[in-house]
């Protein structure tokens, strides 16, 4: 950059300083992650230009964005032909460039500032009066500018310099959000990414584990505790490919995706019926079933099971020890439900709202001997929606806590009539 006239000291150390940040190669990287760069106007950004415009009545605001080779004009309200159909500036040409280490550009009269009245763009662009504030990312980079220009002398206020600071913290909180956005997108996909291996992975041991295990049976069934052995260790490999399932499900439920359901018809009673029935060979008695007759539907009898068994297991691990727990079925014309009461300390009413989210354990469930991935809940919510339901909760010190699952008596109808 070629000055029209000779710096003094403070001046050149501002922009030795900037010419170093105008290469660096972390600010250059943070700029090109905004993705923002050669891109088309976009309302977002237009609309803080002209109201910058409006609100200080000035003809001219620009927001850009300045890498080493130019200055890229992503938003303005005024900005005059050529550069409106350009969009960008070499950077010799820049003054904005002289932001880069944080520093604002605030003159009432450019013409009579040490520094500005140098810089040969002031006079061709009819630059008096401007304020220049730097656009700086969360890790100190600054990426480009947020301006406003006038054509005569003008005695910024206090007013004036608010309403521009405001708008520029506007711009990065947009830039900033998308940043998370982009971030979080990355995430999931390499979460999904990693979950589908690692499910893979397991199941492909597991499977060659539990044919092992059978022809064991198979052969050695005679000989004194074979049998007993097969059985725990199935039921053990059993649970390990249940808890691979329950994580690739709770997976697809924070991406947004239902669970997968392979309907067909079923009677609730009796899918809830022998789900306590196992249960009670961990928690004996604890249990009592309210329910007559059949309850027939079109569900997914597995995803049926996996939502009482996760339910009714909650209840007896946290709930009141040695206190009975009640689960109930009842039906209408279109509809079941099944619900889970148990007594015992309440959950926290701060919690209740997030209780279904994937991997999140309440204060009382962490502190307790009991151990878990906070996947149990979600994936009960999980297999509701995707039945077409809901899943709901309540909890009180007087009443207890109580679970209620609504589901459609046809999961096929009513996810149809949803899609």
């Amino acid at each position: 950059m070629k000055f029209l006239g000779e710096l003094d000291e403070a001046s050149l150390g501002r922009t030795l300083r900037c010419n170093r940040r105008l290469v660096d190669p972390n600010r250059l990287q943070a700029i090109r992650d905004t993705g923002l760069m050669d891109t088309p106007q976009e309302e977002a950004f237009d609309r803080l230009a002209r109201l910058a415009a409006q609100l200080l009545d000035v003809p001219l605001t620009i927001m850009s964005l300045v890498d080493a080779e130019r200055q890229f004009f992503k938003a303005d309200f005024g900005l005059p032909s050529p550069f409106r159909e350009t969009r960008q500036l070499p950077i010799d040409a820049s003054l904005c460039r002289y932001t880069l280490e944080g520093e604002s550009i605030i003159s009432s009269n450019a013409l009579a500032d040490p520094f500005l009245k140098f810089h040969p763009s002031t006079g061709p662009w009819g630059i008096v009066a401007l304020i220049v504030l730097p656009l700086i990312n969360p890790e100190g980079h600054v990426l480009g500018t947020f301006c406003c220009i006038q054509p005569k002398v003008r005695e910024w206020t206090q007013q004036d310099l608010t309403v521009m600071q405001e708008l520029t913290a506007s711009i990065m909180t947009e830039i900033n959000l998308r940043d998370q956005i982009k971030k979080l997108k990355a995430e999931q996909n390499l979460r999904d990414t990693f979950v589908a291996a690692l499910t893979h992975d397991l199941r492909t041991p597991l499977t060659a584990a539990k044919m092992g295990v059978q022809m064991l049976g198979r052969r050695h069934g005679d000989l004194p505790g074979v049998q007993s052995s097969v059985a725990r260790v199935s039921g053990s490999l059993d649970r390990a490919e249940r808890m691979i399932q329950n994580l690739l499900d709770a997976s697809r439920i924070k991406a947004g995706k239902r669970v997968a359901l392979e309907l067909g018809e079923c009677d609730f009673h009796a899918v809830t019926a022998q789900s306590l029935e196992d249960l009670s060979a961990v928690y004996p008695g604890r249990f009592m079933l309210k329910a007559e007759g059949v309850f027939k539907m079109r569900a997914d009898p597995l995803g049926l099971r996996r939502i009482v068994e996760n339910l009714a297991s909650n209840a007896a691990k946290y709930g009141a020890p040695g206190t009975p727990i009640e689960v109930s079925l009842s039906a209408s014309e279109h509809q079941v439900v099944l619900q889970v009461h148990n007594q015992g300390d309440p959950i926290a009413a701060d919690e209740l709202q997030t209780i279904f989210e994937p991997f999140h354990r309440t204060r009382s469930a962490a502190e307790s001997a009991e151990k878990g991935w906070g996947l149990g809940l979600p994936l009960v919510r999980g297999l509701a929606e995707a039945h077409g339901g809901s899943a709901t909760v309540t909890s009180s010190a007087e009443a207890g806590t109580c679970f209620t699952i609504t589901l459609p008596l046809d999961a096929v109808s009513q996810r149809r009539l949803s899609a």
